[in-house]
């Protein structure tokens, strides 16, 4: 026989289910047939050894097919929706357990002022043994947590969203400069520049518009790295910028692979703002 529109074998017509004459095999209300004169049972949910062309099983309504007994179906259960995370408690929490001289220790070593880094919400995740950078979305709330251990390793809190670093007390005056991950940011932040963070070369490019909006900032600088990935997510945003209605400038570092480590190696203010000056507004 062949296959009907209905997915049955065409033939005797079957009789769909519903909810007045439900699947006696399965108790539900729908995709299951009746053969016309009500002895057999085409159940999609229950199996037996008589499979049928239509995906489901063929069932005898006075009992199970010879050699087979029906499975009772149960419903799979419903998955538990998450658990909102509180992301302001975690960072109360731990920057109770965040101690200045290991800031400072932690700012030396990569180079830049403990200042800058507490200007990005820097906390001691303990359960972790990492340290922790709040993330943020375009209204500035938090949605997760990089972490960084002492060693370089960068993963997250479970259950983080990507989002934005966001140094307090941003000047309002200059250029906005957008740069990959906190620690750029807080070296650009050393120069005395506005800087944001975004989390990788290529994340978060409808974040960044957003924020950009909310911040009516119009001076836009795209800090990229100097690598081949860092080049082409600086072009990504920026041309993501340009459809948003701005008018953005990509620069790269003059040394090193990124702004950390040309602040590292003597970039100054000045010198950043010149590069920015020659820089010419992005155009594809």
């Amino acid at each position: 026989m062949t296959e009907s529109r209905a997915g049955f074998s065409s033939g005797p017509k079957w009789t769909r289910v519903n909810r007045r004459r439900p699947c006696p095999i399965c108790g539900k209300g729908d995709w299951c047939g009746l053969s016309p004169d009500g002895t057999i049972a085409c159940c999609m949910r229950v199996e037996s050894n008589r499979p049928a062309r239509n995906g489901g099983w063929l069932h005898r309504i006075a009992g199970a097919l010879p050699g087979h007994a029906p499975r009772a179906y149960t419903p799979p259960p419903k998955a538990a929706a998450p658990r909102a995370i509180d992301w302001a408690g975690t960072l109360d929490r731990c920057a109770r357990n965040t101690r200045a001289a290991e800031v400072d220790r932690l700012a030396g070593n990569l180079g830049v002022s403990a200042a800058s880094l507490s200007r990005l919400g820097i906390v001691w995740v303990a359960p972790r043994h990492a340290w922790g950078f709040p993330m943020r979305d375009a209204a500035q709330q938090v949605i997760g947590i990089r972490l960084r251990t002492n060693g370089g390793f960068k993963f997250a809190v479970t259950g983080s969203r990507n989002g934005l670093f966001w140094p307090e007390d941003l000047t309002g005056a200059g250029p906005l400069l957008i740069c990959e991950g906190p620690t750029d940011t807080a070296a650009l932040l050393d120069l005395g520049h506005d800087a944001i963070g975004r989390p990788s070369c290529a994340g978060n490019v409808e974040m960044v518009v957003d924020a950009v909006g909310v911040l009516h900032r119009q001076h836009l600088v795209v800090v990229a790295d100097s690598d081949e990935n860092g080049i082409k997510g600086a072009d990504r945003l920026a041309r993501a910028l340009t459809e948003a209605g701005h008018r953005p400038k990509v620069i790269r570092p003059l040394v090193g692979k990124d702004a950390r480590a040309w602040v590292q190696a003597g970039a100054t203010r000045a010198a950043v703002d010149a590069v920015i000056r020659r820089a010419l507004y992005w155009r594809p």
